[in-house]
């Protein structure tokens, strides 16, 4: 049955628990993971509010988001000053009523690649325990009561993992301050602390230790007001921090904080480490539902969406509702040319997709890049679970023609042969090049 627009009434949504007028909070939101993490939220439909130390910075990049036609605000926040966490609490309280969901990703990193510095140990600690701890009590008074559970999400590193250490909150600060204690006395190195951007991990294992505590704390709160607090390793992220050395992009890194940031309230999990979406095989069910009068139907796609999950906020195009997270996947893959072609039909044909269609292309969009690109294009043989798919075979003709009418011959690739794209190479004249730009 095709679900046209005169004749349905149609309506696509996902099974979530947030709404427009869910807050979010991230510190360090100006640039890298931070940033991310603060798109990802807003493209999910949340209201996000965006911090930055730096206003001049934190509004460039909040208005960056907003003209992606996101709701982003941006308020000054310096973690490390009492007087800027109070005045941000009063003014969100003021303005929102309170938050649902924190997320602590401001912190700060002097050594870069082999470097084991701690000349500025005192700052890192602070930044990235005593800011992240000051930043989570003030807010706890301000996370809304609700059904779903209050959301602190904590970005750490695998450098500070506990391996079942026991921890209270004596403890942890006695231990940082032994360390900062003993870089001010210049004897750390023997006091067995890691060998390894030594005062960033020390930091990182304190906010691990403080979120492993304050979940058992949180634990007994009732249910209604319940909190759920976890944190997360991003990984080796390309961004500013690692010196521009990573092996991972921000969207990726960001990934599973936004995740744990909308787990589904069915799934309590809290004071947990993790990393890549993975704690023991803790899973995130994704479950799109589509509504039509009298009729439901549910597809649970086998791996996590890229970089995001579908968004429950509407858009209306040629008179027809649709998830604009179907579309923004199919457009911010991370591939020029799947995201050109790919997105583009999607673009054309989303609004008059029936059921199976709309099926068949959460199968697509869960196909890796590299593996999709050589089906498509004719260089690798597609599993025959693909190469039935009716959304597969409507992009592989696109391409195909594509690669037909404007691909000079040197540029097709060969079967069992190098990789080579070229189909982007028009010939726009009598005169012009026939080998294309490879």
């Amino acid at each position: 049955m095709l679900l046209g627009m005169h004749d349905l009434s149609v309506y696509v949504t996902f099974y979530l628990w947030w709404c427009s007028e869910t807050i979010a909070v991230v510190t360090g939101g100006n640039r890298g993971i931070g940033f991310e993490i603060a798109h990802q939220l807003a493209v999910h439909g949340l209201t996000v509010i965006l911090t930055s130390r730096d206003s001049v910075i934190g509004e460039e990049a909040t208005k960056v988001l907003r003209e992606g036609g996101l709701n982003v605000v941006f308020h000054q926040l310096d973690v490390l000053d009492p007087s800027s966490i109070k005045l941000f609490s009063e003014w969100t309280q003021q303005t929102y009523g309170g938050i649902d969901i924190l997320v602590n990703n401001a912190g700060i990193n002097f050594n870069i690649g082999s470097e084991n510095s701690v000349e500025f140990a005192q700052k890192v600690v602070a930044t990235n325990y005593y800011g992240t701890k000051s930043m989570i009590q003030d807010m706890i008074p301000l996370m809304k009561p609700s059904a779903s559970g209050a959301r602190i999400v904590n970005v750490s590193s695998r450098l500070g993992r506990l391996n079942g250490r026991r921890n209270v909150k004596e403890l942890i600060d006695r231990t940082v301050s032994t360390f900062l204690q003993q870089v001010e006395e210049g004897n750390w190195a023997a006091g067995g602390w890691p060998q390894m951007f030594t005062d960033y991990s020390v930091a990182k294992l304190a906010v691990n230790a403080y979120t492993r505590l304050l979940a058992k704390i949180l634990s007994s709160r009732p249910e209604g007001q319940k909190i759920y607090i976890n944190c997360y390793c991003p990984g080796w992220v390309k961004t500013a921090m690692t010196g521009w050395a990573g092996n991972i992009s921000a969207e990726d890194g960001a990934d599973t904080g936004v995740w744990l940031a909308l787990l589904p309230p069915d799934q309590p999990v809290t004071g947990k480490f993790f990393a890549e979406r993975r704690r023991k095989q803790v899973g995130f069910p994704v479950i799109l539902q589509i509504i039509v009068p009298n009729h439901w139907i549910s597809i649970s796609p086998t791996k996590k969406p890229r970089g995001a999950y579908l968004t429950g906020s509407l858009l209306s195009q040629r008179g027809l509702i649709f998830p604009p997270m179907l579309l923004y996947r199919s457009k911010q893959r991370g591939f020029l040319e799947l995201d050109l072609v790919l997105g583009r039909w999607v673009e054309e044909h989303i609004c008059s997709m029936d059921e199976q269609g709309i099926k068949a292309l959460a199968h697509v969009l869960d196909l890796e890049n590299p593996d999709l690109w050589k089906w498509l294009t004719g260089q690798e043989q597609p599993p025959d679970a693909v190469n039935l798919n009716p959304v597969f075979l409507a992009v592989r003709d696109k391409v195909m023609n594509n690669l037909n009418n404007h691909a000079a011959p040197e540029t097709r690739a060969v079967p069992g042969q190098p990789w080579v794209r070229g189909w982007d190479d028009f010939k726009k004249g009598r005169d012009s090049p026939i080998s294309g730009n490879q």
